[in-house]
């Protein structure tokens, strides 16, 4: 599993205070394969900055091939810190698999950019790729880096899996409750099947629910799934997809302690 380096830029907070507008990271897929995202929060109020319309992906991978190592992270740092020093930029966010660590940057011109690839050519016992375009509304924060729903789900998934496992839980198979609402009764019913031409089995609804007026109608549907992470993160981000063809949206999970056996 990749490690989260993204700290060596900027003063990470935990994963709640991440949502509520600082810095985001989370667990996702690039290319089938699993990778870390992280996404400078702060920026969305301000994004798109007119000031810097150019996007620069910065890649490092280790000089002699293999995974992703704290010699790469630490001259990558050093050199984002190094273009900072010189150019206007801004760091959007990353995104990191196990064997690249690659940078969004918006830069202030087209000159900023070639100076950065210059920059990146001098670069030694690390391979440093430098590509971009012109991007002034900032598509790649919004459609790449910052997160929808079903991503920072990922994040409460993995704060409420540390929490049942301090509790004694365990990785084991279990039913897993999700619980979602719907703006009315028939996109309810129309998720229903949805869900269950998907291998999901629905459970209780409840009409009326306080404080979800806008979506009221409630149901729950089940699924046998272990308690990892990335097991409940395609659970979470499969109902929510489903759901979201419907207006709703998915409200929390739960499910029984099924504690390790001695």
């Amino acid at each position: 599993m990749p490690k989260n380096f993204f700290q060596g830029l900027f003063s990470a907070p935990d994963a709640g205070d991440a949502i509520e507008g600082k810095l985001l990271c989370y667990d996702w897929r690039l290319d089938g394969q699993p990778a870390v995202f992280g996404v400078d929060m702060r920026l969305c109020a301000r994004a798109p900055i007119r000031s810097l319309p150019v996007l620069a992906y910065v890649g490092f991978l280790p000089a002699g091939g293999g995974e992703l190592d704290g010699k790469t992270v630490a001259k990558a740092l050093k050199f984002i810190k190094k273009c900072a020093k010189e150019l206007e930029l801004s760091v959007a966010g990353y995104i990191e698999t196990k064997d690249e660590l690659q940078y969004y940057i918006y830069l202030a011109s087209v000159a900023d950019y070639e100076r950065m690839k210059a920059l990146a050519s001098e670069e030694k016992c690390v391979e440093c790729r430098v590509g971009g375009r012109t991007e002034p509304d900032w598509s790649s924060y919004f459609t790449v880096l910052y997160p929808d729903d079903a991503k920072r789900e990922t994040v409460r998934n993995g704060e409420i899996i540390a929490e049942l496992y301090s509790k004694g839980d365990s990785e084991a198979p279990r039913r897993i409750n999700l619980h979602l609402a719907f703006p009315t009764d028939a996109a309810r019913a129309a998720f229903a099947s949805d869900a269950l031409s998907e291998g999901f089995a629905t459970g209780d609804s409840i009409d009326g629910s306080e404080g979800n007026e806008d979506c009221p109608f409630e149901l729950s549907v089940h699924r046998i799934c272990a308690l990892k992470k990335w097991d409940i993160d395609a659970l979470t981000v499969h109902a929510i997809r489903i759901a979201e063809k419907h207006g709703g949206r998915l409200l929390y999970w739960d499910c029984p302690i099924v504690p390790e056996r001695l």
